[in-house]
């Protein structure tokens, strides 16, 4: 696996933990683990409650999803989505837009 395809699995993931750990009202915890492990993934994941600690072990990142910001009223509603749906953005798409701009996407 190339590194475009390594990231771009990576984005697809995280990406469907963020909506998982939105839908349970919880927080994101996360961490790689070793390309070469036969589990089948090179991360690990679990949901915390807002604001708890972070698993133990090294390599954590936690993703503060609750209890940080108000929640809008349209986050409250919103439906689950499958990856492949015609307007959702992913993660990683998400953080582009806000460093480059739409349009210098698109440009790509």
């Amino acid at each position: 696996m190339n590194i475009q395809e390594h990231l771009q699995a990576f984005d697809r993931w995280l990406t469907c933990r963020i909506e998982e750990a939105q839908n349970g009202r919880k927080d994101l915890a996360f961490r790689d683990l070793a390309i070469d492990l036969p589990s089948g993934s090179p991360w690990e994941y679990c949901l915390i409650e807002p604001g708890g600690r972070s698993p133990q072990g090294e390599g954590w990142s936690v993703y503060r999803l609750h209890g940080v910001w108000p929640e809008s009223e349209d986050e409250a509603l919103s439906e689950p989505h499958a990856f492949e749906t015609p307007g959702r953005r992913s993660f990683i798409g998400v953080i582009t837009d806000a460093l480059f701009g739409r349009e210098a996407v698109a440009h790509r």
